[in-house]
């Protein structure tokens, strides 16, 4: 996985990951709030071996002293002191337990022992500490002093007993500190822990999520599964629909921009053959291409083409509805011969676009829809006619594989964030293999909210320069071209 992999991963799914990494945290804040809290005192011993009355004897002392605080840190966890410490604290613990929560350090060359103690209170702590280096001198000094005895011969020539004298000492010279915060559980290792561990967990499940997703949501994704290039990109909108009366709809700025795109692009998709009929499809029902073909043949319409937009869906009609037409004769009816061409086509509110709805529904509508009328009626249509067929879905029928045989082309209808990426694929297949041309996708219902595009990192729509508002004001005549520049001057 590359870094842009990567990125692309944490962008569209950054909910999970920071949500598993909020998870780990609030698992580590009650785990570490369910702990004993335990601190931690910390006091120091100092190591003496007599003293010189020249630098030489000084230098051998404090070698001595130096050898020695290295033997004498063993004394400070072994059981004769902790029996003592317990003893002097009326501790309710084991000696073993105890000097597990004991430990002295020397460092190399050094005489100064340290001893860090630690317990459930902060005085219980800074009272061991202290306790366990009193004990320890007690020890050592006992040590030195259990030699064996010497006979001297006084002056008189009489004889004493002369025990052993200490002269190695352990000296207490710095007693423990009060602590004022628990050493375990730390928050400033654990919480980071539980973060890094959350963030994990939520990177795995990202990577789960991304790689069992087959819905297409991004342009390089439906070109790539389709195999032919995007020709332009729908926002989600109200707007944009086939229900009763909804073509005639008025479009905001950026949804006629995103139309007038679709329009450019598909003027320009083969310059040497311009297409002259084509079917609008999808690869199942309900991802947009009824609305697709009307609004297509509106704006085809409005730039000034002749353009005839066929209803043939003969199973699930929608374009008659979407131009609040009668849909009762239509296409049907002229395939059988029961009524002329010139008789079923009906005007509509848009200069130049002409509809023909789909009619009664017939027995057999793919029977009808491949047969040879069909194919006269398109050519007849094209010659002086833009022509737009709303078709069927791919998977479910082979209506639109018969249709598109017999037209320039077909425009495959996307659903963003619906369509699979193997029904667009099988769909796709199914007009190649009858050498059928896929002129391009469109990729309808794009998010138009600011976090998808974050997530998706599609910035064509749902989000609208300052240039674009006031262009879309001048367009609507809201504001006078004055009126704008001064804004931009204001602004700058």
């Amino acid at each position: 996985m590359t870094l842009e992999d990567l990125w692309k991963l944490t962008r569209r799914q950054f909910v999970v990951i920071v949500v598993a990494a909020l998870v780990g945290l609030l698992l580590a804040f009650v785990w570490m709030s369910l702990q004993p809290k335990v601190y931690t005192a910390t006091a120091a011993g100092y190591v003496t071996a007599g003293g010189g009355s020249s630098i030489g004897e000084s230098y051998s002392s404090q070698t001595l002293a130096q050898q020695k605080a290295q033997a004498y840190v063993t004394l400070f966890t072994n059981r004769r002191v902790t029996e003592a410490v317990i003893k002097d604290l009326g501790l309710d613990a084991t000696p073993q337990a105890l000097a597990a929560r004991i430990t002295a350090t020397v460092p190399p060359e050094g005489v100064s022992i340290s001893v860090t103690a630690s317990g459930p209170s902060p005085q219980e702590a800074k009272s061991i500490a202290d306790s366990v280096v009193t004990a320890a001198a007690a020890e050592a000094k006992r040590i030195e002093e259990s030699g064996p005895t010497r006979r001297v011969v006084q002056a008189d020539g009489s004889t004493r007993t002369v025990k052993s004298q200490a002269q190695v000492l352990i000296e207490p010279n710095e007693s423990a500190i009060l602590p004022t915060s628990p050493s375990s559980p730390n928050p400033t290792r654990i919480l980071p822990l539980g973060l890094v561990l959350g963030l994990l967990v939520g990177y795995g499940i990202a990577a789960l999520r991304h790689y069992n997703d087959t819905k297409l949501r991004h342009v390089d994704d439906v070109e790539e599964t389709a195999g032919a290039g995007v020709l332009g990109v729908l926002p989600m909108s109200k707007d944009l629909g086939s229900e009763r009366g909804e073509a005639r709809r008025s479009k905001a700025f950026h949804e006629r921009e995103a139309l007038r795109k679709l329009r450019t692009n598909l003027r320009f998709v083969d310059v040497d053959n311009q297409p002259r009929s084509i079917v609008v499809t999808s690869a199942n029902q309900g991802e947009g291409k009824s609305t697709v073909a009307a609004n297509l043949a509106t704006v085809l319409a409005e730039s000034g083409e002749r353009v005839v937009l066929i209803d043939a869906d003969l199973r699930r009609s929608a374009v008659a509805r979407a131009f609040d037409l009668d849909g009762e004769v239509g296409l049907t009816e002229v395939l059988a011969g029961t009524i002329t061409l010139a008789d079923a086509l009906q005007d509509t509110d848009v200069p130049g676009l002409q509809i023909l709805a789909a009619g009664a529904t017939p027995p057999n509508p793919s029977e009808l829809l491949g047969s040879h009328r069909m194919e006269q009626l398109i050519e007849e249509l094209s010659q002086r006619h833009f022509v737009i067929l709303d078709a069927p879905p791919l998977l479910p029928v082979t209506d639109a594989v018969l249709l598109t045989r017999s037209a320039d082309g077909a425009v495959l209808v996307v659903a963003a964030g619906r369509t699979h990426r193997e029904a667009l694929d099988r769909a796709a297949a199914s007009l190649r293999a009858v050498d059928a041309k896929v002129l391009g996708a469109v990729l309808n219902q794009a998010s138009t909210k600011k976090v998808d595009r974050i997530r998706y990192g599609d910035v064509e729509y749902g989000h609208v320069t300052s240039y674009e508002k006031d262009y879309a004001a001048e367009s609507d005549g809201a504001v006078s071209r004055r009126d704008v520049k001064a804004a931009r001057r204001g602004r700058t």
